[in-house]
């Protein structure tokens, strides 16, 4: 029998959905899996939010011996083609062995998807935007994955470009590390920034949880608006992530900037909680034991610094680096020396050089965006 392509109806199916990843990188020491009870939601159309505004098919490839070999989503979401004013779909949670036939298969019927609906391009991976996981890792494949990063096996490039993809855009991980890297020019310009600057650095309100939250995501909004691949956070998303952040948030970790008692920027740098996560193995059980109760209680030696931004009429007064800086000294003084800044696009120059003059950090993972035109 040939390969087949199903959509993901049945209870059975979504098992075989969910299950996939732990088949094809199970035997890989530094693959993580996401908690079961997260891909169960993502497939839920009336619980995750994402499919509010979005419409989104899952597929099955089964080769001839009727077991499940691939998997993909494919994703026209209306939120980005409103924004943008672009007819481009997406493509996501794309998993699959060393099998181009496969492969190509199931982008192709993704493609076909979103095609039918109008759009004129595809893009991807996006597990479901950039308000989540995505990009595929094309380098920087000797490490796990921090928190909220993907991480796959190293021919999916291939695969991908074996379908008719070609590369749109690199998402850039930098690694720091205190005895490797040199931060006392950052500390220098920070400090210059307090000087000359009114400004103010205090920590995110944890009695003002909801509030500080919605203040930064303004912020958020505002800074990322002009991105690549940007899309405006609903209010539901907004409480999801809120609540999945509140469990890993350090406060001191989490600065806000004032200018006259007014947030004019924020940084946000989050413990890597993806050490507790591999421990559990994608059970919710076993992860919060991992990440809370001693003696099960991982020591998490290293942070992820995750979001950041400046309003723009603030922008060039050194706020990025005494941001930084602030999230680095907490950090280092919490006991995670090391750590990763991600992501940050490859055509953001004013943060790469940031990073790569005043740190001198190194780029250690890159992510891929690919795309196809119809």
């Amino acid at each position: 029998m040939p390969l087949t392509i199903e959509r993901v109806e049945s209870s059975g199916q979504k098992r075989e959905y969910i299950m996939l990843p732990f088949h094809v990188n199970g035997k890989d020491p530094n693959w993580v899996p996401a908690l079961f009870m997260d891909a169960k939601n993502s497939l839920d159309r009336k619980r995750h939010p994402f499919h509010e505004h979005a419409d989104a098919e899952f597929f099955l490839a089964r080769d001839g011996s009727g077991r499940a070999v691939g998997r993909v989503c494919a994703i026209v979401n209306h939120a980005f083609v409103d924004y943008h004013g672009e007819k481009t779909g997406h493509f996501g949670f794309f998993e699959t062995f060393r099998n181009q036939e496969a492969a190509s298969a199931l982008l192709n019927a993704a493609s076909d998807w979103v095609r039918e609906r109008g759009m004129e391009r595809i893009q991807g991976p996006f597990n479901f935007s950039t308000n989540e996981t995505c990009g595929c890792l094309v380098d920087g494949f000797q490490t796990p994955p921090m928190i909220m990063m993907p991480h796959n096996p190293p021919w999916y490039e291939e695969l991908i470009l074996g379908a008719g993809f070609h590369k749109e855009m690199d998402l850039l991980a930098y690694w720091a590390e205190k005895g490797v890297h040199n931060f006392d020019r950052l500390a220098r310009v920070a400090e210059l920034v307090r000087r000359r600057e009114n400004v103010t650095l205090r920590p995110l309100n944890m009695k003002r949880f909801r509030e500080d939250l919605r203040i930064v995501m303004d912020i958020y909004r505002e800074c990322w608006c002009e991105n690549w691949g940007f899309v405006p956070i609903t209010a539901r998303e907004f409480d999801g992530l809120a609540q999945e952040m509140k469990m890993m948030l350090v406060p001191s970790m989490a600065p806000v900037v004032e200018f006259d008692g007014v947030p004019v920027a924020f940084g946000v740098a989050i413990p890597d909680a993806n050490m507790g996560i591999a421990k559990g193995g994608g059970r919710l059980l076993p992860t919060i034991l991992a990440l809370k109760v001693p003696p099960f209680k991982v020591k998490i030696d290293r942070v992820r610094v995750m979001l950041m931004g400046v309003k723009k009429e603030f922008r060039g007064r050194g706020l990025e680096a005494l941001i930084v800086d602030s999230m680095v000294r907490e950090s280092h003084r919490l006991g995670m020396a090391r750590g990763e800044l991600s992501w940050v696009l490859e055509n953001n120059i004013p943060m790469r050089a940031i990073l790569e003059k005043e740190i001198k950090a190194d780029v250690y993972k890159r992510y891929r965006i690919f795309q196809k035109e119809f």
